[in-house]
């Protein structure tokens, strides 16, 4: 196994790895620095003669030195092309650059690397770990997306990376420990750079629960309270500087998190895809932001004096400019990547069916209009379980692209709904089903991805008015919704488990539960093969009155309002 194999297995058999040097004794750390967190266990006792003991106390020796970081990953699932200058294998060749000028540089990154993508679909983010593995990550944090296959999916992965994922917020609720603990994740680490301890830990969105499938017992906690109790644990444990791997929006971080954190000297990563072109200092904690996928890579240098950190040294460096002056891919990264397309090719390449009509999957249409591929997915949602309506979540239909007219491969359908939901049907009164309609016109202004694309039904609102109160009229087969009545109600295991605000719906009778259901994306794939060629139409299910925005899909829908 590798050195981090071998820490990762240490660390899940609950062993510590003590740190070489911490306490200051000048020592180098024979094991690279990566350590487990925990008290050191005590030396051993020596057969020799005891030394004479000094008369005057021992102080701990001050340490100075400087920490590099290279920062981050944010991968979404995606390998980007080799044909294109900002594509995965580069990225980790730029990091083996900088590595080799700075050898003890710590390689970390921030969590969203697993998912979602066409490849993540298929390969269930296998193909992400084997490239951080052979890329030699450090420590991963945890991102939403990480859990986009569901929990299993994501503790299946951390045990198969070889380097610690950390995260001081996302607990496992049975056990009060970080989640996928038994599989090698940590709330923290300490690692010796340059003589410095370094302690890293890891933050995790709150929104997480509602936008991504993390299952009854991953619960994330406020962050700040998280790093005010792990924090001081890491300090007492030797630590010289405190980084935080942050997959919280940067707004949230500056304005909620730091100012209400004591010790830490950085949070590096985002959650809101932000890019700074140097780091923002807030209470005395740097706040380094480098986007997401391959655009930039950050090198950051914190300078420590008498075991505070001082100063520090940024860089953004762009992937594309550095292939401009001659950088190297990594090899085996670019190996894995032809080797995973070619596997993807072969599988999800072929034609499966063709459409007549160009399927709207723009985001300004499926988050606050009608969309004819929403139709499409809601009305076979409803015929495969002869539920009296479907809901689909217009966040669930990815890519922002148009498809056709023309043929059709599985790989278009993977990318337009890419994150393995499950097809689920629920019992509900009237009154929630308009319950959960208010909440999916409730943040159109913001293009929330919770708003219903559906069938069986026909819905109005108003996004003038006040939020909870938009539902002009909904009714089903012409007739108004009774609140006393009872429906069944088609969707997805993300929307009925409470995800993009919709938890109205938790407690509602399944009829139909996740894991009897298909895999939504396999329903579709094998109902176009079934039909083609498909021609869904936008047919006035949703009608907008007073909108702030021109809709993209007036022209369409003109002629069915006039009939």
């Amino acid at each position: 196994m590798s050195r981090r194999q071998v820490l990762k297995t240490l660390g899940s058999t609950g062993l510590v790895v003590g740190l070489a040097g911490c306490g200051g004794d000048g020592g180098s750390n024979s094991a690279a620095g990566e350590t487990e967190t925990g008290t050191q266990s005590p030396e051993p006792e020596s057969t020799d003669s005891p030394e004479p003991e000094s008369t005057e106390s021992a102080e701990p020796e001050s340490v100075s030195g400087t920490v590099t970081l290279i920062h981050d990953t944010h991968l979404q699932g995606r390998y980007g092309s080799l044909e294109d200058a900002e594509n995965i294998a580069n990225y980790v060749g730029l990091m083996d650059q900088l590595t080799e000028e700075y050898p003890d540089a710590v390689r970390v990154g921030v969590g969203d690397d697993l998912a979602s993508s066409v490849l993540s679909s298929v390969f269930n983010g296998a193909h992400i770990v084997d490239a951080l593995n052979v890329g030699e990550l450090d420590y991963d944090g945890f991102g939403n997306h990480d859990f986009d296959m569901g929990p299993d999916t994501f503790r299946e992965q951390v045990e198969n990376s070889e380097f610690p994922w950390l995260s001081a917020n996302c607990l496992d609720s049975r056990t009060g420990e970080v989640f996928a603990s038994e599989q090698g994740a940590q709330r923290y680490a300490l690692t010796e750079v340059d003589g410095i301890t370094v302690g890293l830990t890891g933050i995790l969105t709150e929104e997480a629960p509602n936008i991504a499938s993390m299952g009854e017992h991953a619960e994330v906690t406020d962050p700040a309270t998280a790093l005010q109790e792990v924090v001081p644990q890491m300090r007492e444990e030797g630590a010289d500087a405190v980084v935080v791997l942050s997959h919280v929006a940067s707004p949230v971080v500056e304005s909620e998190v730091a100012p209400n954190v004591d010790g830490v000297d950085a949070y590096v990563g985002d959650h809101a895809a932000q890019a700074y072109e140097t780091p923002n200092v807030v209470n005395g904690s740097l706040v380094s932001i480098i986007g997401d996928e391959f655009q930039y890579l950050a090198e950051l240098h914190l300078e420590v004096e008498a075991g505070e950190v001082v100063s520090h040294e940024f860089t953004r460096h762009a992937t594309a400019e550095a292939v401009g002056r001659g950088l190297e891919p990594n090899a085996e990264v670019a190996q894995l990547v032809e080797d995973y397309r070619a596997q993807l090719d072969e599988e999800v390449g072929q034609e499966i069916g063709r459409t007549e009509t160009a399927l709207d999957c723009r985001e300004n249409v499926v988050r606050r209009e009608e969309s004819n591929m929403g139709n499409y997915i809601a009305d076979e949602m409803r015929e495969a379980t002869d539920a009296d309506v479907a809901l689909m979540n217009g966040g669930g239909i990815r890519t922002d692209s148009q498809y056709g007219p023309g043929a059709l491969t599985q790989r278009d359908i993977l990318n337009i709904l890419p994150f393995g939901n499950e097809l689920t049907v629920l019992e509900v009164t009237g009154e929630t089903l308009l319950a959960a309609l208010e909440n999916g016109v409730s943040e159109v202004e913001r293009l929330s991805g919770r708003f219903p694309q559906v069938s069986g039904m026909q819905f109005t609102y108003d996004p003038s008015n006040e939020v909870g109160n938009r539902i002009v009229e909904v009714s089903l087969g012409g007739e108004s919704v009774d609140p006393e009545a009872t429906y069944t109600v088609a969707t997805n295991n993300f929307v009925a488990g409470g995800g993009d605000g919709y938890e109205m719906l938790t407690d509602a009778t399944r009829v139909l539960t996740p894991g009897n259901g298909p895999v939504l994306a396999s329903l579709i794939v094998r109902r176009i093969r079934a039909e083609s060629p498909i021609a869904p139409e936008v047919t006035g299910r949703v009608t907008v009155q007073n909108p702030t925005w021109e809709p993209l899909v007036a022209e369409a829908l003109a002629p069915v309002l006039a009939a």
